[in-house]
């Protein structure tokens, strides 16, 4: 009896842990962004000689600072999309008398190819379209004589006699 409730209990596990990495079908997945992430243009803005608090204004808090090492500062970003590959990226800043000096790592080229799903390309794609159809100039209708609208002509009098219709 011990074994079979210790199988049973191994088979549950085993189940559990499984299921997690499966993908079915038709079930939907959020898409779980963790971390910082931090652009070209943030980067752009460091300059050698930066305090502490400068650079913090800049990109924002660290992910990461190592207590044995405090003079660098990670900034770790992972980007897990309900449908497609996991995006990651790492940029590592160092720090030299208390200042700012370099920093190490690549910032994702195109981040927002990367992480969206083929439909929502497809979604942009046709909105970009939509938007490029109306900023087009239509061409001048062709002139065509059209029968008058019997509304906006002039109404003959009628006879007193008459009731009105």
């Amino acid at each position: 009896m011990p074994r079979i409730l210790a199988v049973l209990s191994l088979t549950a596990l085993l189940a559990t842990t499984g299921c997690s990495s499966l993908r079915f079908p038709g079930v939907y997945r959020i898409d779980i962004p963790q971390g910082n992430f931090v652009t070209e243009e943030m980067l752009g803005e460091l300059q050698p000689g930066m305090s502490p608090e400068q650079v913090r204004y800049v990109l924002g808090a660290p992910t990461l600072v190592d207590p044995f090492t405090p003079d660098k500062w990670f900034y770790l970003m992972t980007y897990r999309p309900g449908k497609g590959d996991n995006v990651s990226q790492q940029i590592v800043l160092h720090f030299e008398n208390g200042s700012y000096s370099r920093h190490e790592g690549e910032v994702i080229e195109d981040f927002r190819k990367k992480t969206s799903s083929q439909q929502d390309r497809e979604l942009q794609r046709k909105l970009d379209q939509r938007k490029q159809e109306e900023t087009t100039p239509e061409p001048a209708p062709a002139t065509q004589q059209s029968a008058p609208d019997p509304e906006t002509l002039p109404q003959e009098p009628t006879d007193p006699g008459q009731p009105a219709a």
